[in-house]
């Protein structure tokens, strides 16, 4: 009876978990969207990494690409929607999967935990 309690006690916090994560990283893509689609560069520091950031010339460099790069109109429903998500195998990386809507391709992003926050190191492939 109390192995069957604590393996209870395990599930309903490891989902409470999951799901906290999945509000998480919906909310990462939904930033990330606000930025390469609508050019709201405040959200820079908080979706994507620092090593990532570092990568692509610094803060500043990589705002000014965004900038330079074609801005999108809002919709007011359009969505990126979250596929899939999963934990590596090695250290703390989350692969994701999100599309920009039905029809299109997934894109495949590397997630990392950065400060206790969940933020963008990389993709594997872009959807196109």
């Amino acid at each position: 009876m109390r192995v069957q309690l604590i393996l209870l006690i395990g599930l309903l916090l490891n989902s409470t978990v999951w799901a906290n994560n999945e509000k998480e990283m919906q909310t990462l893509f939904e930033k990330y969207d606000a930025i390469v689609k609508y050019h709201e560069v405040e959200f820079v520091e908080e979706v994507f990494s620092q090593k990532f950031l570092k990568e692509n010339g610094g803060k500043e460099e990589f705002v000014t690409k965004v900038l330079d790069s074609p801005k999108e109109k809002k919709p007011k429903k359009l969505k990126r929607i979250l596929q899939s998500w999963k934990k590596g195998k090695v250290g703390k990386i989350i692969f994701a999967k999100v599309k920009d809507d039905e029809k299109s391709d997934p894109s495949q992003f590397v997630i990392v935990e950065e400060n206790g926050k969940l933020k963008i190191d990389g993709t594997i492939s872009d959807g196109h």
